[in-house]
């Protein structure tokens, strides 16, 4: 028998959890590709396999976020209509781009961006463009365009869901150039993401799954749902109920942080980069 005040506590959470879900995934489903689909998620891979370091954009107002940092730049999506915008900044043959939550923007993960810029990697972080996959597409094409060797995604809540979600349906080019080193989901989805199990075992990358243990949307139980979908990932799961890049700046940030220097360790080791 739940009590009356546990009860309302519950129902508190299940409000915020809704009101959650609609923010971060701005009323977008996002969901692994059906059959029918695996195609149009691979084309654009291959055909930018062949061209990857050719990449041309308009140059954008930088955000403010931004503003002061050495090197960085803004870019517009290539096609857009100035809905999206890039921005890249750091130097060096390792590649990290960050996706931010549905409704966020290049300034989300402005914080670790300019942090693993310093430590002399190449960074590239976004607002979304109409579309979502292309935009992590194009940044990825950016940083190789500027002389990364090899690229690593990183996305929160929807951004981290869809990243996980394009990997289901790539199988990578002989010289890997259509596919990321690797892929953290930081608070991934579990139930917009419709992972299946062992979904994942396809690619061989290294892969990151981190949260907390009651965040209101992606759970430990959640993550774990997750996981499921990708064998391999290293799963992490920190105290508290922050969300995304919120664990970043909350009480446990420096694990969060260690844990994403591992990752990148890892990812750039085992690609020889």
């Amino acid at each position: 028998m739940v009590k009356p005040k546990s009860r309302r506590a519950w129902a508190m959470g299940v409000i915020l959890a809704l009101a959650g879900v609609t923010a971060c995934a701005g009323g977008e489903t996002v969901r692994a590709p059906k059959q029918g689909e695996v195609a149009e998620i691979r084309r654009p891979a291959e055909e930018g396999a062949a061209g990857m370091r050719e990449f041309s954009a308009a140059a954008a107002p930088l955000p403010s976020c931004f503003r002061g940092v050495r090197g960085a730049a803004a870019y517009h999506l290539p096609g857009s209509s100035g809905d999206g915008r890039l921005v890249t900044l750091g130097s060096g043959p390792r590649g990290v781009a960050f996706a931010p939550i549905s409704w966020g923007d290049a300034c989300e993960w402005a914080a670790e961006a300019k942090r693993l810029a310093a430590a002399g990697y190449r960074v590239a972080t976004f607002d979304w463009g109409t579309d979502r996959r292309r935009t992590v597409t194009d940044a990825t094409r950016l940083l190789r365009s500027r002389g990364a060797e090899r690229v690593a995604w990183v996305g929160g809540c929807m951004g981290g869901t869809l990243m996980l979600g394009m990997l289901t349906g790539r199988t990578g080019g002989a010289d890997g150039t259509d596919r990321p080193a690797g892929v953290a989901g930081i608070s991934p989805l579990a139930s917009l993401g419709g992972y299946a199990s062992g979904e994942g075992t396809s690619y061989d990358g290294e892969l990151l799954l981190l949260g907390t243990v009651d965040d209101p949307l992606a759970d430990e139980d959640r993550l774990r749902q997750v996981a499921k979908g990708f064998p391999e990932a290293k799963v992490k799961v920190l105290p508290g109920t922050l969300h995304a890049a919120e664990i970043f700046a909350g009480p446990h940030g420096d694990t969060a942080r260690r844990t994403l220097d591992g990752f990148l360790d890892r990812t750039f080791a085992r690609e020889g980069s």
